[in-house]
C-alpha cells in the first residue's frame, strides 16, 4: 500500500529551525498499526544520511500524495 512518511525534523545546532519533510512509501502493510513499525527503519535511514539533524516526530498516512 502506498503511505507518506512525514517528518519534523529539526537542525542540531538550533533545534528551533526545523521543517516538514515528506516521503513517498510503497510496500508497507495495509494495517496502520503494522506500516508504522515498518517504517521505523526508514526514519533511523533518513537520520543515518543526514547528519546535523534529528527527527522530532514522525507519522504515516495512507494514501496521500504531494
Amino acid at each position: 500500500m502506498l503511505y507518506t512518511l512525514v517528518m519534523m525534523v529539526c537542525l542540531t545546532d538550533v533545534p528551533q529551525t526545523c521543517e516538514e519533510r515528506e516521503q513517498m512509501v510503497d510496500g508497507l502493510a495495509m494495517h496502520p498499526g503494522t506500516a508504522f513499525m515498518q517504517a521505523q527503519p526508514l526514519v533511523a535511514q533518513w537520520i543515518e544520511t543526514h547528519p546535523g539533524y534529528f527527527v522530532q516526530r514522525w507519522r504515516v498516512l495512507p494514501g496521500r500524495g504531494s
